[in-house]
């Protein structure tokens, strides 16, 4: 699979991109795009907002359920409890 980010905004901590080969663009997808913002919520939390754009033929709707944010809900779990582990929240303003 080939993705490119279309977007990053390091002000908005906002990053933006697109699939153009392999993955869902191979079972039919004409569009697929993800993205992933941070909102900062304190000096030591966050919330992370993930968001799946997709474009697919009407023919191909059953399709539709593969367009998730799960597998970034999965990646974003396995960060945060590395930071909550690795991170010296203490040292960092």
């Amino acid at each position: 699979m080939k993705e490119v980010f279309t977007k990053i905004d390091d002000e908005q901590r906002l990053k933006e991109g697109e699939i153009f080969e392999g993955g869902l663009k191979d079972v039919g997808f004409k569009v697929y795009r993800q993205s992933l913002q941070i909102i900062e919520k304190d000096a030591q939390s966050s919330i992370i907002r993930s968001r799946v754009e997709y474009e697919i033929d009407d023919e191909l709707q059953e399709l539709a359920s593969l367009a998730t944010t799960k597998p970034m809900e999965t990646l974003n779990e396995a960060v945060g409890k590395y930071l909550k582990q690795n991170w010296d929240f203490s040292n960092n303003q």
